[in-house]
């Protein structure tokens, strides 16, 4: 631990320094993904904290500070970090170039940071991008140089003289003239206390692997293995608010009056251990009441396949309407003659055009059957008109297929027992 000139530890440092701009928290609802980033770091401090029996570790304690400083800061005793959260999309490259670095991944300004925290905190750079070219040989240069600060092998200088470099342009002044090159000690330190935490899920991955994969084990370590969803979802609720400066704190919203403050102005961004195992044990005692609501499918088969298919409750609820429309178009037609030729070839055109789709859509690794619906709606449109649409609208030729769909003569994935699944449905209550 580094302690500063005046005795102060990290935690301190951290917590008593203002923060020179509250950027964050205004736009924090923009950046539900580094809510769940920092909810996954308080549910691993969160389970170091207990022993294998579930209690809490004697002396126990840790702090998540929001939008202080950095996106977040954590504190362990007298330790600290601060962690930069930068979310990439996926048609975006890795992180490959030490400008890339200092300006994408934010390392410039928790350089800055670091510096104005006395060269004390540890820093942390969490992305959804890779590392490569010199993104990865800067990972490797940091672990190298936590575990010999005085490494001087050809990679640590080439990295150590080129951030030097970089860095002096990015902080000059007026943009144009280079700054005095930073020195080299105080690179090599940052650098020594820097850590990437690369390559993470992105912010549409998340909801569906939390559980899984940041609540099972600490709902196991209490002895509820199936309340990992419950864990995940009581944590994150307490984070959010934090994100936004909007946790609880001892006056609220109430203004400060003759300067009398009612509690630490961190308080509303500040989520200690006490908080946390409060709403997890309750959240695992509950953990029914932390399961997302039953989907309800309509009880028919066209419904069943279309949901098993992926596709959305709207794209059903069309589709079942198309297909009574369909049918009393048909029984508006009793009493003309050769009523069955012409269904017939109407259900020919339909199989066709449905086993043309299905082989371009079908997709073995994914859910296809939205895009199979969107597909026919747009074939059909363009039937619309033509011979081989036989006077039906774009429409009714669409529930032509939800039809043959509810009679088991089409599929918007492979096949299935469509009848027990809807059976079960039934039976469960979540079909209406």
């Amino acid at each position: 631990m580094t302690t500063a000139k005046n005795g102060q530890s990290p935690a301190v440092v951290v917590e008593s320094t203002p923060a020179p701009d509250d950027a964050g928290a205004d736009t924090a609802d923009r950046y539900e993904w580094q809510a769940m980033m920092a909810t996954a770091d308080v549910l691993s401090l969160y389970f170091g904290c207990l022993d294998e029996a579930g209690d809490l570790v004697p002396a126990a304690e840790f702090k998540l500070i929001c939008e202080h400083h950095e996106d977040w800061a954590i504190v362990v005793g007298d330790d600290a970090e601060i962690v930069s959260g930068k979310h990439r999309e996926s048609s975006i490259g890795p992180i490959s170039t030490f400008r890339q670095w200092l300006v994408d991944g934010g390392a410039l300004h928790l350089y800055k940071r670091w510096l104005a925290l006395q060269k004390m905190p540890m820093c942390r750079l969490v992305t959804t991008a890779g590392l490569s070219d010199a993104g990865a040989k800067t990972a490797r240069v940091c672990d190298r140089l936590r575990v010999d600060r005085d490494a001087d092998d050809d990679e640590v200088l080439e990295v150590v003289t080129q951030l030097q470099s970089v860095m002096a342009n990015l902080l000059a002044d007026n943009g144009t003239a280079p700054s005095d090159p930073e020195p080299e000690d105080d690179v090599r330190a940052f650098l020594t206390a820097f850590r990437f935490q690369e390559a993470q899920p992105r912010r549409n991955e998340v909801p569906d692997l939390a559980g899984e994969r940041y609540g099972s084990r600490v709902a196991e370590r209490l002895r509820r293995p199936d309340a990992g969803v419950a864990v995940w979802r009581a944590v994150h609720a307490l984070v959010g608010p934090r994100m936004r400066a909007a946790g609880p704190s001892v006056g609220g919203a109430l203004p400060t009056v003759l300067g009398r403050v009612h509690d630490n102005e961190l308080a509303p961004r500040t989520l200690t251990l006490e908080a946390v195992d409060i709403a997890v044990r309750f959240a695992v005692t509950h953990a029914g009441g932390y399961a997302p609501l039953p989907r309800l499918i309509k009880a028919n088969r066209m419904a069943v396949k279309m949901a098993h298919g992926g596709c959305s409750d709207n794209a059903i609820e069309r589709a079942d309407e198309l297909r009574l429309q369909y049918q009393r178009y048909w029984r508006a037609r009793k009493s003309k003659p050769s009523l069955s030729d012409h269904r017939s070839r109407v259900a020919n055109t339909l199989q066709r055009v449905v086993d043309q789709v299905t082989e371009e859509v079908r997709d073995g690794g994914a859910d296809w059957g939205a895009t199979m619906w969107r597909s026919l709606d747009s074939r059909f449109r363009e039937l619309e008109g033509t011979s081989d649409a036989y006077g039906l609208s774009a429409d009714l030729l669409l529930g032509g297929v939800s039809d043959l769909a509810n009679n088991c003569r089409a599929w918007f994935s492979d096949r299935f027992d469509a009848g027990a699944v809807l059976q079960q449905l039934v039976t469960e209550g979540t079909a209406s």
